[in-house]
């Protein structure tokens, strides 16, 4: 994936900035070897593009800096350090292969429509989520399940029965499913059907009558 706006110093304190999380200018530099004012300009030009942020003291990489720098480096081990960090930033709940997978499918529809990842606010993971969602058809079922787990958590759910945890919706024809579900048995899932959840909803509808 080509990046035009970033050239390869540019990248390279990305690639730092995944290992430090936190640095000054001044110690970038040190580190780095860059000369303070460029080390400066750099960090200046990453900042305006919301891929790294600073706090009162020192710069630090953002989520949407370290799916970059997962979708860039050429290092093994930046991007997986990326990745890992990247679990932590969002929260998520599920497995680290899970996170590649969806990353790995959302790079492969980016570059079949030739959107550019930065036109995405990976600060918020509810953006590339929505995005993906409409071709959830389409994904791996770990992929899938990064869906699921982030529509879990976003939205509001209820628990069945069962001890499954649902987000409901209705189909075209008014019947009821869960856009994403947790459950003992069946795992978690996206566009799940199944019985209980139809009588969930008529023993509700029959209640208010």
């Amino acid at each position: 994936m080509y990046v035009s706006f970033l050239d390869q110093r540019d990248l390279d304190v990305i690639e730092l900035m995944v290992t430090l999380m936190h640095v000054s200018s001044y110690k970038l530099s040190k580190i780095s070897g860059i000369p303070a004012s460029t080390s400066w300009r750099i960090l200046m030009k990453l900042k305006s593009m919301g891929l790294i942020a600073k706090d009162s003291k020192e710069y630090y990489i953002t989520p949407r800096g370290l799916v970059m720098a997962y979708y860039l480096s050429k290092r093994p081990t930046i991007r997986e350090t990326s990745l890992k960090n990247l679990k932590e930033a969002w929260k998520y709940e599920g497995s680290q292969e899970e996170l590649r997978n969806f990353l790995d499918s959302l790079r492969e529809f980016l570059r079949r429509f030739e959107i550019s990842p930065m036109s995405i606010c990976f600060n918020q993971p509810l953006s590339a989520i929505s995005l993906m969602l409409p071709r959830a058809k389409d994904l791996d079922e770990m992929s899938k399940k990064v869906l699921a787990r982030f529509i879990l958590k976003t939205f509001p759910s209820v628990v069945l029965p069962s001890g499954c945890k649902v987000v409901l919706s209705f189909d075209e024809s008014g019947e009821p499913y869960a856009l994403a579900s947790d459950c003992k048995e069946e795992g978690v899932h996206i566009f799940h059907k199944c019985s209980l959840i139809n009588s969930v909803i008529k023993s509700e509808v029959k209640g208010t009558r």
